[in-house]
């Protein structure tokens, strides 16, 4: 027998079998438990039993809103709230301080005359606004992307329709008093950015029929804590700062990936595979494996077995990790 005949065939059957074959699926390994995905860039002041504390005054905040609007315009509006967020001041002031291409934003001022929050309207949604309150929704407004006085008078006076039930709500249910700023301004910041100041976000929707405009509501998120249910310290020392900050990393997830190695393998040698057959991979089972975190190389490790599940004992760090 020549080696060419010896040599197996790639018939069509073969193919179609192959092909079945790497379409069966063993069963799913177990799931791994879950972790709620950790973002860097925003503080986690509030725990989720005080988010949905915030989500329901949100709701509520839309609801006074959407009575005080269906009162000035002729045709139905739907409010409601879309989501609430947490943000470090200074990360959204450099989204927002864009000059004349930024967002309008109106200062809300407590008793003591302190900015401590603030409503931020897109330049989109302002001319949606503005042609609204024109009762003329194809209005050319904000022509060459800017807004004329007569224009920003218009906007002030939807920002101050917006603030009246903001501020009874506020001092319904938080007890704090707040009034709008004179004037708007545009691509500006109006509120602290220290550093370490935590913000809350409530962003709502307003629906004219089929079209929608959004604003955002920011407040100090000092001012929600006692709302929220959440205990305040004050005169916190920069260590114990520390300290919970540390405590708070040591309880975020951190995903951990190990390669043993990969290799290629021609279509013809899988062909051939059966149940009991070896594969041959190019590493030698003395070389290390390389330990990822977070998709970064940090551990030199072998791997091992730990009550019945795969393990790994870490011999030494990366330099990338050092």
């Amino acid at each position: 027998m020549s080696a060419a005949s010896a040599a197996p065939s790639m018939s069509r059957d073969m193919i179609q079998r192959l092909m079945a074959r790497a379409q069966e699926t063993a069963p799913a390994p177990a799931d791994p438990p879950k972790t709620e995905a950790f973002d860097w860039t925003r503080p986690h002041r509030f725990h989720s039993e005080a988010r949905s504390i915030l989500e329901g005054l949100g709701r509520r905040i839309a609801l006074a809103m959407q009575k005080t609007l269906n009162d000035q315009f002729s045709q139905t509006i739907e409010a409601g709230l879309k989501e609430t967020r947490e943000h470090c001041a200074y990360l959204l002031m450099q989204e927002t301080a864009r000059g004349a291409d930024g967002p309008f934003v109106v200062g809300l001022r407590n008793e003591s005359k302190q900015v401590v929050g603030c409503l931020l309207i897109s330049f989109e949604s302002a001319c949606f606004l503005v042609a609204q309150m024109l009762n003329d929704p194809e209005a050319a407004v904000g022509s060459e992307g800017r807004f004329s006085a007569l224009e920003e008078s218009i906007l002030m006076d939807v920002a101050l329709m917006l603030s009246g039930p903001l501020e009874d709500v506020l001092q319904e249910q938080l007890k704090l008093t707040i009034q709008p700023a004179d004037q708007l301004v545009r691509g500006d910041w109006v509120m602290a950015a220290r550093i370490l100041e935590d913000l809350c976000e409530f962003s709502f929707g307003l629906r004219f029929g089929e079209k929608e405009a959004v604003f955002s509501l920011l407040l100090e998120s000092e001012v929600l804590d006692l709302y929220a249910g959440i205990k305040s310290p004050t005169g916190t020392s920069a260590s114990l700062s520390s300290v919970r900050i540390l405590e708070r990393l040591r309880r975020a997830p951190i995903s951990v990936h190990a390669t043993l190695t990969t290799d290629l393998i021609r279509l013809e040698d899988l062909a051939r595979l059966e149940p009991g057959d070896v594969l041959v991979l190019g590493k030698k089972i003395s070389t290390p494996l390389q330990v990822l975190l977070n998709g970064r190389r940090c551990f030199h490790a072998f791997p091992a077995e730990q009550k019945g599940k795969i393990a790994l004992v870490i011999t030494d760090s990366v330099n990338e990790y050092e």
